[in-house]
């Protein structure tokens, strides 16, 4: 059977952010059950899992949190979604919800957005929490957004300026509303308050869909807030959208210059364009790998000479994040050789003489599945 090579670059959506101050700090909680009952708990997956998606494959880099750190609970998980599958089986994002930072040691200066996910277990540790209170409140004060969905607006509800007046005030948020909890189950009488009263409490406009599961969100100024599951997709994009309006103009160049470069090295190898490779790597740069134990390294020089004119491969390109600080950056790509490998590239960049230059690269495989050969 004759086999047709094609090439595909793989973009995203949305445009890939690539400076540290647009990281986004996702808050969970570490509650194990209801209160004092032996009703077990949980972070709720899809709304963990759905943001982070967007935000991910927007160019973010996105950290956990939570009062304790370390292993969170996570529940409400339907394994007949792709998505959810996905991300349950992949180690990387799994071993960051196994290792969930403390808050003692979150620099706030580093994110642009604070993001508090949902479940029951959102209820308790984070409302009462001064040190995530204290983030937050940061973040938002250099312009950052807030943003919340379903229980997870129970985080937001002691928020405070300096002056200790509520943050909010005069804001429309939403949430899960009182409406929809089964007030007489022992679940809900284990609440240590209810959202709907607390926002209102703290000055706060609190609305919601009476019909619910109709992706119903709200944003008002910088904070967005969604009312249940079905918002998740929709609360993650406004987010994206009010960071971009705050994009700095300098940045956004490095942005633009930086994408270019990898492109080039994605695009110049598959195309057999070497004078692109010449144009993204620093003549004196190396790559290096592992490969049975042993450290592998190989000359930048050496790579670009195996680039024939004109050859073309059958790879498979994504830029996947890209992170900059002043002159300096870091980022990450995923190739995929179909029928053979899928690679990961991790990128050092440096900007000098105007113009940035990869000047490292460590990379990683894995052998492609033979269920995927087919």
């Amino acid at each position: 059977m004759m086999r047709i090579l094609v090439f595909l670059i793989l973009i995203s959506l949305y445009p890939v952010h690539t400076y540290a101050q647009n990281k986004i700090l996702f808050v969970t909680s570490n509650q194990d059950f209801y209160g004092k009952t032996k009703i077990a708990a949980a972070n709720h997956f899809e709304e963990i899992i759905v943001p982070y998606d967007i935000f991910v494959k927007a160019g973010y880099s996105v950290d956990f949190i939570s009062p304790k750190g370390g292993a969170i609970p996570i529940g409400y998980i339907n394994t007949s979604d792709s998505l959810q599958k996905k991300y349950l089986y992949d180690s990387f994002f799994m071993d960051k919800l196994e290792h969930t930072m403390k808050p003692a040691s979150i620099t706030s200066d580093s994110y642009s957005a604070i993001f508090y996910t949902g479940g029951g277990a959102t209820m308790y540790g984070v409302p009462e929490d001064t040190s995530i209170q204290k983030i937050a409140r940061a973040i938002y004060n250099k312009n950052g957004v807030i943003a919340a969905i379903c229980h997870g607006t129970a985080g937001i509800t002691n928020l405070k300026d300096e002056n200790k007046k509520s943050l909010y005030a005069g804001r429309k948020i939403t949430g899960y509303p009182d409406e929809f909890e089964n007030k007489d189950a022992a679940y809900y009488k284990a609440f240590p308050f209810s959202i709907d009263k607390a926002i209102k409490d703290n000055k706060g406009d609190f609305l919601y869909s009476k019909k619910g599961g109709d992706g119903f969100y709200i944003v008002d100024g910088r904070f967005v807030t969604g009312q249940d599951p079905s918002s998740a997709a929709k609360v993650a994009n406004e987010v994206i959208k009010i960071l971009g309006k705050n994009d700095n103009p300098i940045l956004k160049n490095d942005l633009k210059q930086v994408k270019e470069i990898l492109m080039d090295y994605i695009e110049g190898t598959a195309n057999g364009q070497p004078e692109r490779l010449q144009k993204a790597f620093d003549p004196n740069f190396n790559l290096y790998t592992v490969e049975k134990d042993i450290l592998r390294v190989r000359s930048g020089r050496e790579y670009i000479s195996n680039i024939k004119s004109g050859e073309k491969r059958n790879r498979i390109g994504k830029i996947i994040s890209i992170d900059i600080e002043n002159d300096a950056a870091i980022a990450k790509a995923e190739i995929m050789l179909p029928n053979f490998r899928h690679y990961t590239d991790y990128f050092l960049m440096l900007k000098y003489e105007g113009a940035w230059k990869i000047i490292h690269k460590t990379y990683t495989w894995h052998e492609l599945p033979k269920k995927e050969l087919q």
